[in-house]
């Protein structure tokens, strides 16, 4: 169990694998019906067999777009402010560093698959939250762990539910001013997308549809300002459940990050570039850098 809330397990040696990377063709996107009905219609109207769809889509998503990962932020999006004026931060290097590209993957990476027979060549801890601020845990020591521990958290509250105003809130609790928006990022714009593709609301919670993300594995991409700034990964499980019929896949997010004196935020300035996707514990992610991850 993570100092979050959400179980780790770095330590497994094994899960289950499918006989094919892929989901078979009878998965969530068939409609759930009952031999020789029509699908039924539930609170507010809406068909149940759309989150059939909606969660067909939130998988695609989670491979096209990775959550975050796959795409830069929208190039619609205003840029954003980097805080001019503010004394004591080297701005050009946070964003050489948050703009340098990563080595990308395949699609076939993030879908469950065997784990590797390797042993990582270390482990991360992720250090304990030391408050909350009303939305989730904050308060992570001033180390590049500590930043990890951060995203981990945003990114394991802001994605239940599969809700983008659960995730625009989390988002908004940890950001800087001057902070690229939630709008421009593509963990949002991927919730939001496939609300909108399933015709469901936009917000709240959904009573047949759930989603969660279990932080797996870690990447420190790198830090500046004498550590006061990092570059960080997060991958895991997330899990779609749609109508009873569930989806695994794997999703994850790269920010920059600064650390405030009392919180780390996301920083100011330019976004962090999309970083690899692939199943955390398997050959892919040990050799895009990614380590298992563990609590104290």
């Amino acid at each position: 169990m993570n100092p979050n809330g959400a179980p780790f397990s770095p330590d497994e040696q094994t899960r289950p694998t499918p006989s094919s990377p892929f989901p078979p063709p009878t998965g969530p996107g068939s409609p759930v019906t009952a031999p020789g009905s029509q699908p039924r219609r539930g609170r507010g109207g809406l068909l149940l067999a759309s989150l059939g769809a909606l969660a067909m889509l939130l998988l695609i998503g989670l491979v096209a777009v990775t959550l975050g990962l796959g795409k830069d932020p929208d190039p619609g999006s205003p840029p954003a402010d980097p805080v001019t004026g503010e004394p004591g931060w080297d701005l050009a290097a946070e964003t050489a560093l948050a703009t340098r590209p990563m080595p990308q993957l395949p699609e076939a990476a993030a879908f469950p698959h065997a784990l590797s027979t390797r042993t990582p060549p270390a482990l991360i801890t992720l250090p304990p939250a030391g408050g909350r601020n009303g939305v989730l845990a904050d308060q992570f020591p001033p180390t590049p762990e500590g930043a990890l521990a951060q995203l981990a958290e945003l990114t394991r509250v802001g994605l239940q539910g599969a809700d983008p105003k659960a995730y625009e809130l989390a988002y908004a609790s940890i950001t800087a001013p001057g902070a690229p928006g939630v709008d421009s990022t593509g963990m949002h714009r991927t919730l939001v997308d496939a609300r909108r593709a399933g015709r469901l609301p936009m917000e709240g919670a959904l009573t047949n549809l759930s989603m969660t993300f279990t932080p797996m594995a870690g990447l420190i991409k790198g830090t500046t300002d004498g550590g006061r700034y990092a570059v960080v990964c997060v991958i895991g499980e997330v899990d779609v459940t749609a109508n009873g019929t569930p989806i695994t896949s794997t999703g994850g997010d790269c920010q920059a990050l600064r650390w405030n004196g009392r919180t780390w935020q996301i920083a100011p300035g330019a976004a962090a570039a999309a970083g690899p996707i692939a199943w955390p514990g398997s050959d892919e992610a040990l050799d895009a850098g990614y380590l298992p991850l563990r609590s104290p």
